[in-house]
């Protein structure tokens, strides 16, 4: 682990400003997972949003696209992978074969730097099933849109890409390659990689790790490829890699944001500042004139506000260091050591029936096996291989402290999952399809006797609410999601078409988002006791 500082003024950061930071996420409802500041190699102060840990993996989504090119860095620091390399004419010339006119002469150029950069000039659509498609075939086979390196477009299928030339260049996956040159040297578990149908890592999307895990990384790009006296990339491809290629991208969430090998560039309060950035909330913020970053976590799509937030606390919010009364350092400690996630299941009771709770114990109701009837999300798995889905064979029972779930899904053995009803979350550890899950549950009875459990899927961006209603022997099941499409859509049209989404318009997102998961994800499953 890294060193921690006894408080966060020890290493020159301000803990009336972090403090500032945290009641501003709160007070935006902000579904933050952890906050953790860095400062001349040490953690100046970090925060765990209850029931998330310091040791809880998180979904990265995009920010695998800054590990997935310190790989490729390392590799070509290695000789095993060159940035001219033209990938058609040397990976893919059967792709070549019907190609004609700009096509032909535009798929000749393509090259390793315009894949890295985002200027490849292809546009793959985010609905491509990933249980069906074949990845390289997915983005091969569409058009090229312009003159590959004349213009940039942010595809997640390129990092993927970059990961099969790695593992043909080296024959071995992305994180065999990294496990003894990034994660062992670094002191990282060796993570979660999703990975294609021919098992190759997912490269633009699918890596888990901590808070200290994307700092750790963090550090190895301020101090230029070195980590703890160890140099892990060459600086010349620190220098490659944080060269802004593209110099205006998406102003809507950063107005000087710019883009190298996967990494974000911003010159924020005249500080150049690189950034990580991956979906619902995945960031790390490093200041190299300051020995610093700023790493958070969460499950939010509003990284507009995520990202003027830390720029509105911080460059400022690093000081010179200096001693702090030990009535402020109680007061510090007391305020990020109290945390709890709360804006979507506050309101549990666990409030327990014990008529009912005899009634339905250990009988098994079969549901219709919707695709996205599920203890998950379904913006979790849409990317996955092999999805889950289809939740059936439910069956319930009741201990002192729980309500008990046990339950099938599509790829995936029977699970259980014991939810708190003592008005505290249980900690659960399941795998569904190929992916360890950790999922932290309460349950109360309503007064409509129905019975609610509230997942919160620790480490993952969307939670989940399922309700069962029960009405003799028939069973319905209604679920939730949180965030839900409507969020999602205000994220990718700002993202995608550089739109600032007003309040009305928001609202109104949100409405139709809502009725687009009532008909589509979040659909009633009916179901009924089994005799």
């Amino acid at each position: 682990m890294l060193d921690r500082a006894d408080y966060p003024e020890q290493v020159g950061v301000d803990s009336d400003v972090v403090s500032d930071l945290i009641k501003f996420f709160e007070k935006l409802v902000y579904n933050i997972d952890s906050l953790m500041v860095i400062r001349h190699g040490k953690v100046a102060c970090e925060c765990h949003w209850a029931p998330n840990r310091v040791d809880t993996p998180h979904d990265m989504y995009s920010l695998s696209k800054s590990v997935t090119a310190t790989a490729i860095g390392i590799a070509v620091d290695e000789g095993y992978i060159s940035l001219d390399t033209r990938i058609y004419e040397k990976y893919f010339p059967h792709k070549l074969d019907g190609l004609t006119g700009k096509q032909l002469e535009w798929a000749k150029k393509v090259t390793v730097h315009d894949v890295l950069s985002m200027r490849m000039g292809k546009v793959t659509s985010v609905f491509d099933d990933k249980a069906k498609t074949d990845w390289v075939n997915g983005i091969l086979d569409k058009p090229i849109q312009f003159e590959p390196n004349s213009d940039w477009k942010y595809i997640s299928e390129n990092a993927y890409l970059l990961s099969w030339i790695l593992q043909r260049e080296t024959g071995m996956t992305m994180t065999e390659y990294l496990t003894p040159r990034l994660y062992e040297p670094l002191d990282i578990k060796i993570p979660h990689w999703e990975k294609s149908q021919v098992d190759v890592d997912a490269g633009g999307w699918g890596l888990k790790l901590t808070a200290e895990d994307i700092a750790k990384i963090s550090l190895l790009y301020i101090n230029k490829g070195v980590y703890n006296g160890k140099r892990i990339f060459s600086e010349d491809w620190f220098k490659k890699a944080t060269y802004p290629y593209t110099k205006k991208t998406y102003p809507v969430f950063s107005d000087n944001a710019e883009y190298g090998y996967q990494v974000w560039i911003d010159h924020e309060h005249h500080d150049t500042t690189y950034r990580f950035t991956g979906l619902y909330g995945q960031f790390s913020f490093m200041f190299p004139d300051q020995d610093a970053c700023v790493v958070i976590t969460a499950g939010d799509t509003r990284d507009g506000d995520a990202i003027a937030a830390v720029y509105k606390h911080f460059p400022k919010g690093f000081i010179e260091p200096k001693e702090l009364d030990e009535k402020k350092q109680f007061e510090f400690k007391a305020l990020t050591t109290t945390r709890a996630y709360g804006p979507d299941f506050k309101h549990s009771l666990g409030k327990r029936d014990p008529k009912r709770e005899k009634k339905y114990s250990n009988r098994m109701m079969k549901f219709v096996p919707l695709p996205f009837s599920s203890t998950q999300g379904a913006l979790t798995y849409f990317m996955w291989r092999k999805k889950i889905g289809g939740l059936t064979d439910v069956v319930l029972s009741f201990d002192k402290e729980n309500a008990i779930m046990s339950f099938k899904e599509n790829n995936s053995e029977r699970m259980t999952v014991k939810a708190g009803m003592n008005n505290r979350y249980t900690h659960n550890v399941i795998t569904l399809g190929e992916n360890e899950l950790i999922v932290d549950a309460q349950a109360t009875w309503n007064r409509d006797g129905s019975l609610e459990f509230f997942l919160y899927n620790s480490g993952r961006p969307q939670s989940k609410r399922l309700r069962f209603i029960f009405k003799g022997n028939s069973v319905i099941l209604k679920q939730k999601s949180y965030p839900g499409f409507g969020a999602l859509a205000k994220f990718n049209i700002e993202f995608n078409m550089g739109m600032n989404v007003g309040p009305r318009f928001e609202n109104f997102l949100e409405v139709g988002g809502d009725l687009f998961s009532t008909f589509y994800s979040d659909t009633d499953t009916v179901g009924r006791f089994l005799k």
